[in-house]
C-alpha cells in the first residue's frame, strides 16, 4: 500500500515518552504510526528528524473580527496567524460587528471564512433578546452558544434569573455547551483610574456571575463552559462543582504567564478582560491546569488596531492577539519542566476537542484527522511585528520561546512550512466545523 504522506522519523509522544516514529497520512486521516523500518511507501516524504510531531492545537476561543471590523482582523489574516502558530482549528466568537444573533449574519461569516480560511473554522452563536426567537435552523452550523452578562450582544438584555434559565434551557435543547464570559460588573460604571478598572472587573464579579449559571446548570442539566478563568477563587468554585460531562473551563496563556505586576504599561498593551490578576492567581491557575480542574488553554485572540492599544490605559481597547503565541508559550513550559507532555496535549488538543465534541480531532493516532504540527526546538523571541495577524501589539514582546511550529498540516495537506504558505486560502480545513 502507498500512502499520501509520510512524516518520517519525527519525535512523537507515546504514553508521555518521546519516541522516534513515522506518521503515515492518507485521505486526510492518520493511516498509522510506525517504526521507521516498518513504514509504508509514500507519494511524499517529509523528513522530521529531531523535530516533534504533535496534534495541532484546537483554540476554542478566538475573535476573528471580519465583517465591519475587517481592518482589525479578517478570516484570511486570522487563520494565517493560527496556522503559523500551530493552531489547526479555531472556533470564532459571536460578538462580531454585527453580532451573530441571526442566521443571516452567521451565514455571511461562514461564506467569508469558506473562501479565506487556512485552517478549520467553527462558530458560536449569540442569543437574541427574546430567547424564543433563536433560529433553531442554525443548530447544525454551530458548536455552542455564548453569553456575556457584563456586555450583552443585545444591549436590551438583562441577565435575570429567568434569562439565565432560558439560555441554559436553550443550550440543553440544542445539545451544545453554553459558554459564559463570567463578569457581572455594571457596564455603565466608568473607571476613573486603573485601580478602579481592576476593582470593577474584580474576582468577586467573576465568581458571582459564574455562581448564578452554575446554580441554574444544576437545575436544568445543561452543559456549561467557563471562558478565560482568571481568579483562584473562581477556580475553587469550579472545582467544588466539577463535572467533565457538563462543567468545563478554560484558561488563557496571559492569565497563566502574566500577572497584575506586568500591567505596568501606561497604554493598553497588557489590557484585557478579564484583567490580569495577582501572581498567586496565576500560580493557582497553572496548578488547576495540571490537576484537570481547568480543562484546556484558549488564546482569547482579540485583535485591535495599534492606535487603539497605544492609547492611555483607560481609553485603550481590551484584548490581545494570541494565536501565534499560545503553542510556543505552552511548549516552553514543557521544555522547562513545568508541564508534562500529557498535560500539554490535553490542554491544547484533546481537551478542547472533547469539550466541543470534535471526536476525530486532537489526538495523534490512527483514524484521527491529520491536523498536525511539526515543532522545532530553539530560542525564538516573540516579536509582534512578525505576526501574520493584523494585531502586532503583544505583552509577550521579547519573551523567549523554546520552540515554534515549523510546519502545519490541516486535513493531510501541508499548508505552512518554514514561514511560507504553500496553498491558497479556501482549500484546507472545513467550514463550518461540525461534530
Amino acid at each position: 500500500m502507498t500512502v499520501d504522506l509520510l512524516l518520517k522519523n519525527g519525535i512523537v509522544i507515546v504514553d508521555g515518552r518521546e519516541v522516534a516514529q513515522t506518521v503515515a497520512i492518507t485521505g486526510g486521516r492518520i493511516d498509522g504510526i510506525y517504526r521507521e523500518t516498518e513504514s509504508p511507501k509514500a507519494r511524499e516524504i517529509l523528513d522530521c528528524e529531531s523535530m516533534y510531531v504533535l496534534p495541532g492545537a484546537i483554540d476554542i476561543h478566538v475573535h476573528l473580527r471580519d465583517l465591519n471590523e475587517s481592518e482589525k482582523e479578517d478570516y484570511f489574516t486570522g487563520t494565517q496567524a493560527a496556522a503559523a502558530g500551530g493552531v489547526t482549528t479555531v472556533i470564532d466568537m459571536p460578538n462580531s460587528n454585527p453580532p451573530v444573533l441571526t442566521k443571516k449574519v452567521l451565514e455571511k461569516k461562514i461564506e467569508i471564512a469558506s473562501s479565506k480560511r487556512f485552517v478549520n473554522v467553527g462558530f458560536y452563536a449569540g442569543i437574541p433578546n427574546k430567547v424564543g426567537d433563536f433560529d433553531r435552523s442554525v443548530k447544525s452550523s454551530i458548536l455552542g452558544v455564548k453569553v456575556y452578562p457584563y456586555s450583552p450582544l443585545d444591549k436590551r438584555v438583562e441577565y435575570t434569573k429567568a434569562r439565565v434559565t432560558a439560555c441554559s434551557s436553550l443550550a440543553l435543547e440544542l445539545g451544545v455547551p453554553l459558554l459564559i464570559h463570567p463578569d457581572s460588573a455594571d457596564p455603565t460604571k466608568k473607571p476613573k483610574d486603573k485601580d478602579e478598572f481592576f476593582r470593577i472587573h474584580s474576582c468577586s464579579s467573576e465568581m458571582d456571575s459564574l455562581q448564578r449559571f452554575i446554580e441554574t446548570r444544576s437545575e436544568i442539566g445543561n452543559r456549561l463552559h467557563v471562558c478565560h478563568v482568571s481568579c483562584a477563587t473562581t477556580m475553587k468554585l469550579i472545582s467544588e462543582n466539577r463535572s467533565e460531562s457538563n462543567l468545563t473551563a478554560e484558561v488563557t496563556p496571559h492569565h497563566l504567564f502574566l500577572n497584575s505586576i506586568d500591567s505596568f504599561h501606561e497604554d493598553g498593551t497588557a489590557k484585557m478582560l478579564p484583567p490580569l490578576r495577582s501572581p498567586y492567581d496565576s500560580d493557582t491557575l497553572l496548578n488547576g491546569l495540571r490537576t484537570c480542574t481547568i480543562d484546556c488553554v484558549a488564546s482569547d485572540h482579540a485583535p485591535h488596531l495599534e492606535e487603539e492599544k497605544k492609547k492611555p490605559f483607560l481609553k485603550a481597547q481590551s484584548g490581545i492577539p494570541g494565536l501565534e503565541t499560545t503553542v510556543p508559550l505552552l511548549l516552553t513550559e514543557v521544555f522547562e519542566g513545568r508541564l508534562t507532555w500529557a498535560e500539554y496535549l490535553r490542554s491544547c488538543s484533546s481537551g478542547p476537542a472533547l469539550i466541543m465534541g470534535l471526536y476525530n480531532k486532537g489526538v495523534l493516532a490512527e483514524g484521527y484527522d491529520a491536523d498536525i504540527i511539526i515543532v522545532r526546538q530553539g530560542r525564538y523571541p516573540i516579536t509582534g511585528e512578525r505576526f501574520y495577524s493584523k494585531a502586532k501589539i503583544t505583552p509577550f514582546e521579547g519573551r523567549i520561546a523554546l520552540a515554534k511550529p515549523a510546519t502545519t498540516i490541516v486535513g493531510g495537506q501541508i499548508i505552512f512550512s518554514d514561514d511560507e504558505f504553500l496553498i491558497e486560502p479556501g482549500i484546507a480545513g472545513r467550514v463550518p466545523l461540525m461534530k
